[in-house]
């Protein structure tokens, strides 16, 4: 019985001490794991509630540790207000100086109109809006990018190549006193837990902590969906070179966004580009290597202009530089040599960097999240962070 009993002790010693190690090993690399601050709502009108019956709690100049179900914030004609759901009567009157930050124990995380976010939400009213910022280890804030930036069911090697080159991205971003990055196309999109998957999550959980570095530091790790059969050199896009974004063949033929074409009637031209009163016609004066806008001259029947692929794209909404022209006949009674046009375009995006679609199509064949990364962002390295690598 007493040997019996040495040996249960020794059982349950050995258990002990395997929990501590392993809980102590996960709290260190847990205070290690970076955190990121993510804008996720500018707003004038907002809700903020929690998921069911556990509280939220909220902090601040107004408000010490106050349990609540939910709360409304408003902007409206220079006067910011706040209430609770339980009180709509009692009104608080913000000032611009004001920051609150709230929590939630609860793992549904906490519901901020339409979309539920884990971790905790920083406040801050400002004169004309409302900033809501996420606060999260980079590595659950990576569990949603995946699945936001991502079908959740393409191959897991292209999950992971995703994975890597978000968290990159992420951490390469300077940020300013209220956050680090935007939760739209802007940076990256980031849609809280409604993306976040078993397999994002293990997409993530498989790659943790690896970065893609170029000469020790942290790559421009941009990315975009389908660059129409060749990715672009980010010098003929943008002002700088970097040697990693260099154009490479993509393998993004079989996908809906390769080629697409929009059409532009009279009265849309007139209204977009009032200045010189629609178009009559229109020149491309100069191309990428790989076949992108880099600039156009627009005739129109008061006058002419220049500009760029890149504005040309922003101002006619277009996925895409990798565009051709048409103009056809129009009807408009004010501008008879006024002219439509359709536009015939492939891909979608800025087209530097890894193109989604080709990284599924890699990962199809059976090529790993490492090559899949290494074709598209020329000369890199990938290995775990360090904070000399910013």
């Amino acid at each position: 019985m007493i040997l019996k009993l040495k040996k249960n002790y020794s059982k349950c010693f050995l258990i002990s001490i395997l929990f501590f190690c392993g809980f102590h090993s996960e709290t260190v690399f847990a205070d290690g794991e970076p955190l990121i601050r993510v804008l996720i709502s500018k707003n004038n009108n907002l809700r903020i509630r929690s998921d069911k019956s556990i509280p939220l709690t909220i902090e601040g100049k107004l408000f010490s540790r106050k349990k609540i179900k939910g709360l409304t914030l408003k902007n409206d004609k220079n006067r910011s207000i706040l209430y609770f759901d339980k009180n709509k009567q009692k009104i608080y009157d913000l000032k611009s100086s004001h920051q609150f930050q709230i929590r939630s124990s609860d793992g549904r995380g906490i519901w901020v109109g339409q979309k539920r976010f884990s971790g905790k939400l920083n406040l801050f009213v400002l004169d004309s809006e409302i900033l809501v910022v996420n606060v999260l280890g980079i590595e659950k804030y990576l569990s949603s990018v995946v699945g936001s930036e991502m079908p959740a069911k393409w191959p897991i090697e292209a999950l992971r190549a995703q994975a890597i080159a978000s968290r990159t991205y992420a951490l390469k971003q300077k940020g300013n006193n209220l956050f680090d990055i935007d939760s739209t196309q802007k940076n990256q999109v980031y849609n809280g837990l409604e993306s976040r998957t078993y397999k994002t999550r293990r997409a993530v959980r498989s790659t943790r902590s690896l970065v893609l570095i170029y000469k020790n530091k942290l790559i421009n790790a941009l990315f975009h969906s389908s660059s129409g059969g060749m990715t672009e050199n980010s010098q003929d896009v943008w002002k700088n070179k970097y040697p990693y974004l260099s154009s490479v063949k993509d393998f993004d033929k079989n996908n809906p966004k390769f080629r697409w074409q929009k059409k532009f009637s009279n009265k849309e031209l007139v209204n977009l580009f009032p200045k010189i009163g629609g178009i009559k016609n229109i020149e491309i004066l100069n191309l990428t290597k790989t076949g992108r806008v880099k600039n156009v001259r627009l005739d129109g029947p008061y006058g002419s202009d220049q500009i760029s692929g890149v504005d040309l794209r922003k101002k006619l909404g277009l996925s895409s530089t990798f565009v051709r022209f048409k103009l056809i006949e129009g009807q408009s009674t004010k501008f008879p040599t006024n002219k439509g046009l359709i536009v015939f375009g492939q891909g979608s995006g800025h087209g530097v960097g890894m193109s989604q679609w080709g990284a599924k199509y890699m990962a199809s064949k059976g090529q790993k999240a490492e090559k899949i990364l290494k074709h598209f962002y020329r000369g890199v390295e990938i290995k775990p962070f360090r904070k000399d690598f910013i």
